[in-house]
C-alpha cells in the first residue's frame, strides 16, 4: 500500500523569518547602574582613605602632643613640690623672726647701733640678768659716744654707762654696762 499525505508540507511555504538580534535596553540600564555603583564606590573609598590618612596624621600629632604635655606636667609638678618646700621653709623662717626673743633681739639691736663708717668691732657681749657688758675696739675714740646713743635710743636700755676705756696708738679698748629696759628671759 502506498500512502499519500495530503496534508502539504507547511514547512515549506512558510517563511522562515530572520530574527535579528535587538540590543535589550535593560542590558543597558543594568550597566549604567553597574558604572555609577562602582564610582559612587570608588569615590567613597578615595574619600575614606583621604579621612583615614587625615586621622591619622592628627592622631599621630595628638600623641605627640600629649607626651610633650606629660612631661611639662611632670615638671609642673616638680616645681609645685619645690614651690611648697620653700614657702614652708620661708614659714618657718618668718615662724622664728615672729618668735626671737631674748639675745637674738638684744644682738640685733646692737649690731644695728653701731655708726655707719665707724671702725668699731666688739669682742665680747655677756649678759646676766638685766645687765649686759659689751667690750671691743674702736680706731677712733670719737666713735664711742655714737654707738653709746645709738644703743640708748632704741629703748632696749634703760642705761648705757662707759666701764672702762684705753686708748692705745693704734685703737681704743672700751667697755659698757647696760642695763635693759625691759626683763630679758634667762639665757642658756
Amino acid at each position: 500500500m502506498i500512502k499519500v499525505n495530503l496534508i502539504t508540507d507547511q514547512t515549506l511555504r512558510s517563511r522562515k523569518l530572520s530574527v535579528a538580534p535587538t540590543v535589550s535596553r535593560m542590558g543597558l540600564v543594568f550597566a549604567a547602574v553597574l558604572l555609577l555603583t562602582g564610582t559612587a564606590l570608588a569615590a567613597y573609598w578615595f574619600t575614606l582613605s583621604r579621612e583615614i590618612t587625615g586621622l591619622t596624621v592628627t592622631r599621630d600629632e595628638l600623641r605627640a602632643e600629649s607626651l610633650r604635655l606629660a612631661e611639662l606636667r611632670k615638671k609642673l609638678f616638680e616645681f609645685e613640690k619645690l614651690k611648697q618646700v620653700r614657702e614652708s621653709r620661708i614659714e618657718v623662717i618668718e615662724k622664728l623672726k615672729d618668735f626671737q626673743t631674748g639675745p637674738v633681739l638684744l644682738l640685733n639691736h646692737v649690731i644695728h647701733s653701731i655708726p655707719p663708717d665707724a671702725q668699731l668691732w666688739l669682742t665680747g657681749l655677756d649678759q646676766k640678768g638685766e645687765k649686759v657688758q659689751i667690750a671691743g675696739y674702736a680706731v677712733r675714740s670719737d666713735v664711742i659716744p655714737d654707738f653709746m646713743v645709738n644703743l640708748s635710743s632704741n629703748g632696749i636700755f634703760k642705761s648705757v654707762e662707759l666701764e672702762l676705756i684705753q686708748e692705745d696708738k693704734e685703737a681704743a679698748k672700751f667697755s659698757l654696762v647696760c642695763l635693759t629696759a625691759q626683763k630679758q628671759p634667762p639665757t642658756e
